[in-house]
């Protein structure tokens, strides 16, 4: 039986040299991994057409193989691109620090905000003293990410930063120890991130850039030797420490009596269970790999590899599961303007429009029923003098058989010309068919569109056709994406 999703969310992290996909499915009370994909890609830099043709290519690819363009697509972009600061700020409440917060960051952010995307996470820190944690990113760099997700046909409802994604999952897991303060390292071939967070609030972050690409090496099976897994995670620890204490040091709210009481880790691949084994040797503190939230099902599809799809996971979670980090790079004025629905409200008003129904049904079926008595009364008085209209009843039934005949005939084989009417209102200008073929209830064609992709939704709007589908694969032709789809045809009743 087909699982009914009540909305699915699609996670994308976007790294320097890869792109991590996860799609989730929300249900009443789970959500399920549906599907994870790993891309291996140059920089998306902007000035390499072919980068991000792959790109697009394999996304759209993900997407017409599971069937989806979900209204919730949450991306993140390269650390390396987000600057992150954190400050503290005095206010007699929380909604004054909303409001304050704006001129702060622009004391903190010299480049000024009007260059800038930006978004804060605001967490009380003593009497009126609240602690800042704010991300930005310059405007050009977003929106030329921003319009690569757009040419997929798809909407991003949330620009996040990896960092706080990772951080929501760490706040899901339980740690056994005293000390408020623990970190998170996130490892990449291309660089290694590190956070410090205290008392729930995100102190640190760091991203650096360090190239370990022996890391793609492991993950690809290239090496798989034990001894030079473990050479190559015993050389990844000692960077992680490095950074770790000079991370500690450099932070002003942590003091040098203070401990860290616990370390997650985050990606890695297949080098993560030694690197754990490594940094709890060498820190002597207690060192795990982030997991799934309980709330997810621990079945997972064979395609979502959990050291290396994580963070795409956290991304794909913001929009179905309320999260303690909830920060947008985007702008309101960029956000979708999306109705969120409440299950249980909407449970409560389906039981009671239900319990309406039934009684309004029930005073209907006892009118009803008082109306043939009567009706059954009237009629056996009348039964002795309509014996003159059987023979028209007879007559009355061969037409209509006929009728229905013609009528059966007619849903059958339907008249091509309002088909061809129909395909030409719904496609667009820059889309052209080249081959047409109509069978019993349905029709197939081919053709050219600049984005094949976005076709289906298009033509699904139609009331002429129905469960139209992609039959084969979409290639890339000088005179565009190459197509044929079939959809089965709407009779008329």
């Amino acid at each position: 039986m087909k699982s009914v999703f009540i909305e699915k969310s699609l996670g994308v992290d976007i790294r320097e040299g890869s792109v991590f996909l996860t799609l989730v499915g929300k249900k009443l009370r789970t959500i399920e991994v549906l599907a994870g994909k790993m891309i291996t890609l140059k920089p998306l830099t902007g000035k390499d057409e072919k980068a991000e043709k792959h790109f697009l290519n394999k996304v759209n690819h993900f997407l017409i193989e599971h069937d989806t363009w979900p209204e919730s697509v949450v991306v993140s972009l390269p650390r390396s691109y987000v600057t992150f600061k954190t400050f503290e700020l005095p206010a007699p409440d929380l909604e004054s620090v909303r409001s304050m917060v704006e001129f702060e960051l622009e004391r903190q952010f010299s480049a000024g905000l009007e260059d800038l995307y930006f978004t804060f996470q605001v967490t009380p820190k003593a009497e009126n003293i609240f602690h800042v944690a704010s991300a930005a990113i310059k405007k050009e760099i977003a929106n030329y990410y921003l319009e690569l997700v757009q040419k997929l046909n798809l909407k991003t409802t949330v620009l996040d930063v990896s960092t706080f994604a990772n951080v929501n999952l760490a706040f899901s897991q339980e740690i056994e120890n005293d000390s408020p303060i623990w970190a998170l390292a996130d490892i990449s071939p291309e660089t290694l991130d590190i956070a410090l967070i205290k008392n729930d609030a995100i102190e640190f972050s760091r991203s650096l850039s360090w190239a370990k690409p022996a890391i793609k090496g492991a993950n690809s099976g290239k090496i798989s030797d034990p001894a030079q897994l473990e050479n190559l995670s015993g050389e990844i620890t000692k960077s992680i420490v490095d950074e770790l204490q000079q991370a500690l040091s450099s932070c002003r709210s942590i003091e040098a009596n203070e401990l860290v009481g616990h370390i997650f880790i985050t990606g890695g691949g297949v080098l993560a269970p030694y690197i754990t084994q490594h940094l709890e040797k060498e820190t002597e503190v207690s060192t795990t790999a982030l997991q799934a939230p309980e709330s997810v099902s621990p079945t997972v599809p064979d395609s979502f590899s959990p050291s290396l799809m994580l963070t795409s996971l956290g991304l794909g979670l913001r929009e179905l599961k309320k999260q303690k980090v909830e920060t947008n790079l985007l702008p309101e004025g960029l956000q979708p303007k999306r109705k969120k629905v409440n299950i249980k409200l909407t449970l409560a008003m389906a039981v009671t429009v239900i319990l309406l129904l039934a009684g309004w049904f029930a005073n209907k079926v006892v009118y009803a029923n008082k109306t043939l008595a009567t009706l059954d009364a009237q009629l056996k008085e009348i039964k002795g003098q309509a014996t003159g209209l059987e023979k028209i009843d007879l007559e009355y039934d061969s037409l209509k058989q006929y009728v229905d005949i013609l009528n059966t005939i007619s849903r059958q084989y339907p008249d091509k010309l309002p088909v061809l009417g129909e395909l030409s209102r719904s496609l667009p200008r820059d889309t052209w068919l080249t081959h047409l073929k109509f069978k019993q209830g349905e029709i197939e064609f081919k053709g050219y569109s600049p984005v094949a992709s976005k076709l289906i939704p298009i033509l699904e709007q139609s009331k002429t056709f129905k469960g139209t589908e992609f039959v084969g694969t979409i290639i890339n032709e000088s005179a565009g994406e190459k197509f044929t789809i079939r959809a089965d045809l709407e009779t008329a009743s």
